[in-house]
């Protein structure tokens, strides 16, 4: 899909591969939407986006609240009309223990990152729907998606749902005839971001946020089901996949600190 003279709207666009694929897209004459809780950096960014040439619109709000969704997207459909691609970014993934996190902890994990997903995923495809060019919601999962790991077993179940969510949807829109709306899943490896950055988990081929951001355009380009990157933690995460189960806990396991 081309991304130039386009309505975008990205989540968490405050910072991290969020705020460095705005600005990577602000080189394109784009009409930018971006969203998150932190007013003061996203005011930057939406200044970094202007001064690249593009326009930017920046709506503070908390995505783990269903009406912040739905306010978001009127205010583009108010401002702009039609929304041409929708970059959901939102999440967050410290580390956790499965043996001893709380409930508390467990369901703020999976607001984060599931129902933030789901809270503009409803009224974005509301919209879509009415539409008739083509046009496309991503969103930015994880390489964690497909097994257990320690230290992320909420932001692992989290970000499953969101997979399966959207393998779903791709289906119901291909059975009801809205074959002009695509869904993708991002799968970004180890990205040093803000939120990660010594948090203690172990990040083998870790890439830059700019060089995420450079994966993400890609991906939107080739309009691929499933945008999997850097190519040397997607093929070990095929592996994965596919190795028995005792080898993948051992492998696992050997890169996990003792305590956490």
């Amino acid at each position: 899909m081309n991304y130039s003279d386009k309505t975008i709207l990205i989540t968490g666009a405050s910072s991290g591969i969020g705020a460095a694929t705005a600005i990577e897209l602000a080189r394109f004459n784009n009409r930018l939407i971006i969203t998150a809780r932190r007013e003061s950096l996203l005011e930057k960014i939406a200044g970094e986006i202007r001064a690249a040439g593009s326009e930017a619109l920046a709506i503070c709000g908390d995505a783990t609240l269903e009406s912040h969704g739905k306010e978001v997207v009127q205010q583009i459909i108010k401002t702009y009309g039609d929304i041409d691609i929708a970059i959901l970014n939102v999440g967050i993934g410290p580390p956790s223990n499965t043996l001893t996190a709380s409930p508390d902890k467990i369901k703020f994990c999976l607001e984060a990152n599931y129902y933030s997903f789901v809270h503009f995923f409803c009224p974005l495809i509301d919209r879509m729907k009415q539409q008739s060019r083509p046009c496309m919601i991503a969103h930015m999962n994880s390489q964690a998606t497909w097994f257990g790991i320690p230290m992320q077993g909420d932001y692992t179940a989290a970000k499953a749902a969101a997979r399966i969510f959207l393998d779903t949807a791709r289906m119901e829109l291909r059975h009801f005839g809205y074959r002009h709306i695509r869904l993708q899943t991002i799968h970004p490896g180890f990205v040093d971001t803000e939120a990660v950055r010594d948090d203690g988990i172990p990040a083998p081929n870790e890439i830059s946020e700019q060089e995420a951001a450079g994966y993400v355009l890609k991906g939107l380009k080739k309009e691929m089901r499933e945008n999997i990157f850097p190519p040397a933690t997607k093929w070990a995460t095929k592996l994965g996949k596919i190795i028995p189960h005792r080898i993948l806990t051992k492998i696992l396991l050997s890169q996990t600190p003792k305590a956490y």
